[in-house]
């Protein structure tokens, strides 16, 4: 098993957050000279008060040069896709997310490298985004949710500006998901980055 990424207050300020999250993550620590020296886990973290963007932006600056850190992203991102999938799936006609998902995760599992398709898959996901919001509405913020998350899972792999791009606009539309599954996409991030979870599983597919 790969060593559970964590980091002192060096480290983090290496990564150049916004200063002023930098000292409200230190105050939670005692500060830069008692955290100085003292690698921190994410878990710990989220125990002391360190709120989902500060280790999500944490966990993305980090893995910009930390292949397992990537790696467990990825994984991340695509449970989040294939816990909501089933209700894409329920007004969605195209199963472009649900490929999306497997490749995000055999690409980060170094099981295939094509990122050219991997990111065709993303746009096709956020495409049936957007007919599903439109012919669905009802099931606005879980449909969204599942795109959203296949298409950025997707877009990891591929990488690049491209993918930045399409993370960018996850983000603007991941509150719909609400309180409760930001809290649940917050402790699978804590089992993603701490451990080896199964993978969150599929719906069955629709006959």
């Amino acid at each position: 098993m790969s060593a559970i990424p964590s980091l002192t207050y060096a480290e983090i300020k290496a990564l150049q957050p916004c200063g002023d999250s930098l000292k409200r993550v230190a105050k939670l620590f005692g500060g830069a000279r008692k955290w100085n020296g003292r690698k921190v886990s994410a878990s710990e973290a989220r125990s002391a008060g360190a709120t989902f963007d500060d280790i999500v932006w944490a966990a993305s600056a980090l893995a910009r040069n930390d292949k397992d850190v990537e790696r467990r992203l990825r994984l991340w991102m695509a449970d989040c896709a294939a816990r909501v999938l089933h209700i894409y799936e329920r007004t969605g006609d195209s199963d472009a997310p649900r490929k999306a998902i497997v490749a995000a995760r055999r690409f980060a599992r170094g099981e295939i490298d094509d990122a050219k398709n991997a990111f065709g898959a993303a746009g096709a996901a956020a495409g049936d985004a957007w007919t599903v919001a439109v012919t669905a509405r009802d099931a606005w913020a879980d449909a969204w949710a599942a795109a959203w998350a296949a298409a950025w899972a997707a877009a990891w792999a591929a990488a690049g500006d491209a993918g930045a791009a399409s993370r960018a606009a996850a983000w603007t539309v991941r509150n719909a998901a609400g309180d409760a599954e930001e809290q649940w996409q917050f402790a699978r991030l804590i089992d993603r980055l701490e451990g080896e979870p199964e993978d969150w599983p599929l719906p069955e597919p629709r006959k």
